[in-house]
């Protein structure tokens, strides 16, 4: 069952029966497996024809050798990062619709209609893949990445009122159109975090899908759980206060008001109860949490404006290039 997560009014893409499509996979080090994806892509029944595209980011083993075998075409990464691969890729791609697969072999071939049919009916922008619990593999996910998945979840669904239930699939398809218009700056894990929330806050309609995920055939996660972690949960709150800068200063701004109550109060019991005021660092240490609150709060307005400035320059900018 598709669930949409959100609507917006945006430039919507042509849809036409001879529409292209490309498979982009970012590999390093993907002998094992690489192979096999490319078979299983080929020998799915689509509606439409696809073209494969491998960009490689220095791999040392057989990786582009197993890309001439398969007759397919390759291109080295310039820069390093499974974000700087997807942008490169999508640079030197002309299709109209772009999908983007690992090439662990943890994803299916066998999805890829599910996820092109809502592009090819223009009924979404973006389709993302939801590696959801019925339809994985035991232990295909550890318990610490589900855990850290859900706390993203999370936190875009409070800030931006959506039901998303993996923000960080990268199996992914979109417009290319589209992809050239979301702002991307990460170079590694976190793009996907980003591709999501940067979406969503353009406006443009995401969509997803259930997907299957299997186990890594006899390769290890290039994830790392914590350190990756503290990168995309590092870039997820810059997004958001870059998306939604007055609810998350109003946030910490009532944080801070909520914290100098206590001592406020003490000094306002005291001073009725006594006529005099005794304690006087919690008169300090409470008007410097109201006024950091108040600071916060201002700060989040003032970020609000310059927000909605830039989003409204992004629309005129990409409207005149459009005509």
């Amino acid at each position: 069952m598709k669930s949409e997560l959100r609507s917006g009014q945006t430039d919507r893409v042509t849809i036409h029966k001879d529409t292209t499509v490309e498979i982009i996979i970012p590999t390093l080090n993907e002998e094992r497996t690489l192979g096999a994806v490319i078979k299983d892509i080929r020998s799915s029944a689509l509606s439409v024809d696809v073209s494969i595209l491998v960009i490689d980011g220095g791999s040392t083993d057989r990786t582009t050798e197993i890309c001439k075998i398969e007759n397919v075409k390759y291109i080295l990464q310039k820069t390093k990062g499974k974000g700087s691969a997807m942008r490169e890729a999508v640079e030197r791609s002309d299709a109209d619709i772009v999908v983007f697969i690992d090439g662990d072999g943890t994803y299916s071939a066998s999805d890829l209609e599910s996820m092109l049919e809502p592009l090819l009916n223009d009924q979404a922008d973006m389709v993302v893949g939801s590696r959801i619990p019925g339809k994985r593999d035991k232990g295909a996910i550890t318990l610490l990445n589900t855990f850290g998945n859900k706390l993203f979840n999370k936190t875009i669904n409070f800030a931006m009122k959506t039901s998303i239930t993996d923000s960080l699939s990268g199996y992914r398809a979109l417009y290319r159109k589209t992809f050239k218009e979301l702002v991307l700056f990460s170079q590694t894990f976190e793009i996907e975090v980003e591709m999501t929330v940067e979406a969503l806050a353009k406006g443009y309609r995401v969509l997803e899908v259930p997907i299957r995920y299997g186990l890594r055939n006899g390769t290890r996660t290039k994830l790392d759980p914590v350190n990756d972690g503290m990168r995309i949960g590092r870039t997820l709150l810059f997004i958001l206060m870059n998306v939604n800068p007055l609810k998350f200063f109003a946030i910490i701004s009532l944080a801070f008001f909520v914290a100098g109550l206590y001592p406020g109060i003490l000094v306002l019991y005291e001073k009725i109860t006594t006529g005099n005021i005794v304690s006087m660092p919690s008169v300090v240490f409470s008007s410097l949490l109201f006024v950091t609150g108040t600071i916060s709060f201002v700060v989040g307005m003032v970020s609000e404006l310059v927000v909605r400035s830039r989003r409204r320059l992004e629309y005129l900018i990409n409207k005149k290039f459009d005509k």
